[in-house]
């Protein structure tokens, strides 16, 4: 009997070692370029960043108390993986320090070098070219289409991307919100359990608010309960996850949000219902719309006091051309 990382392995081994038919012989439909902010835009939905987004969100700031949202990167925490050498994260100080001595002060100093899979482990950030949809000949890279319409033959390259890369998002300041759905539902979510639109709703009502409360230019995140087995539970944390139905993703979308963000590493139950389908949302925010994603966040400080409504505050290491950023994002109230 397959287990739900074996089924997510021969899924995306299907996808890229083997040509799939459906998308090698009919060609998609949809188009989803130019964007609605110009054929050569690379920002995406932080355009809906202004002056007046960050004033909303600096008033929210009533108490000066900063909640740290980022897990500690190390190398016990969990690394997606479709085998178990696939991601790898190493940090190694020498025994001794580094440099040094120097100087008639006798001063020395350490550094570090890190190895490994960075910029989607840990609490992370996607960049706009992590995620791409074949639109016709899965060998033919001019037929795999980035945000905007941007093909991989154009701006691909071994050493990062030519355009979309994470250098290009500038730091955020804006307004967040958290869904509290595991409170809402008094239990951690299943695995693969979908969170409706209903749902999301409910929950906003359970903790005073309305989804007249998800204003356009917010960061949006979601707590299923799934991050209280990071690092207790690692096999069953990479296993699987619950998370938004395409149907939620279309609605946030429709909210006109900057960013979603969830407590496990996917904003979607995967295994998800269909099994032709992968990852909906993360073609849909990033591809399709713009709307950049946050995974695997800690938000216990948020819940412990409550706090369903935030400034937000964050900043991508800009790596020149890669697909993603780790993160240290953090809310201020």
């Amino acid at each position: 009997m397959f287990n739900h990382r074996s089924v997510l392995l021969i899924f995306i081994l299907g996808l890229f070692v083997v040509p799939y038919p459906s998308l090698a012989a009919e060609p998609s439909q949809k188009k989803w370029w130019p964007s609605e902010w110009g054929s050569d835009d690379q920002l995406g939905a932080l355009n809906r960043l202004n002056p007046a987004k960050v004033l909303q969100a600096a008033s929210l700031i009533k108490t000066g108390k900063i909640y740290d949202m980022a897990h500690i990167f190390e190398e016990d925490m969990p690394l997606f993986e479709l085998t178990p050498e696939d991601r790898k994260y190493t940090l190694t100080v020498p025994g001794a320090p580094s440099w040094g001595p120097m100087g008639n002060n006798l001063l020395v100093w350490n550094e570090d070098y890190i190895a490994g899979h960075l910029s989607q482990d840990g609490t992370q950030f996607d960049s706009l070219s992590h995620m791409a949809t074949v639109v016709g000949d899965v060998k033919n890279l001019k037929d795999i289409r980035y945000y905007n319409g941007l093909s991989h033959a154009d701006i691909g390259s071994g050493r990062g991307f030519k355009k979309l890369g994470v250098e290009r998002v500038k730091p955020i300041f804006t307004r967040g919100i958290l869904i509290d759905i595991a409170g809402y539902k008094k239990r951690m979510l299943a695995c693969s359990e979908e969170i409706s639109v209903a749902d999301l709703k409910a929950a906003l009502i359970t903790q005073g608010q309305s989804e007249a409360s998800i204003q356009p230019g917010d960061a949006l995140f979601y707590y299923t309960g799934w991050g209280s087995l990071w690092k207790t539970d690692n096999k069953k944390f990479n296993s699987c996850t619950p998370g938004l139905s395409a149907q939620a993703g279309d609605w946030l979308v429709a909210k006109k949000v900057v960013l979603v963000g969830s407590d496990n590493w996917a904003v979607e139950a995967i295994p998800g219902p269909d099994p032709t389908i992968f990852a909906p949302n993360h073609q849909k925010f990033l591809v399709e719309n713009g709307i950049y994603i946050m995974e695997n966040i800690d938000f216990r400080s948020l819940l412990a006091d409550q706090v369903y409504e935030f400034a937000f505050v964050f900043g991508a290491i800009p790596f020149k051309g890669a697909t993603g950023s780790p993160a240290r994002p953090f809310a201020v109230r």
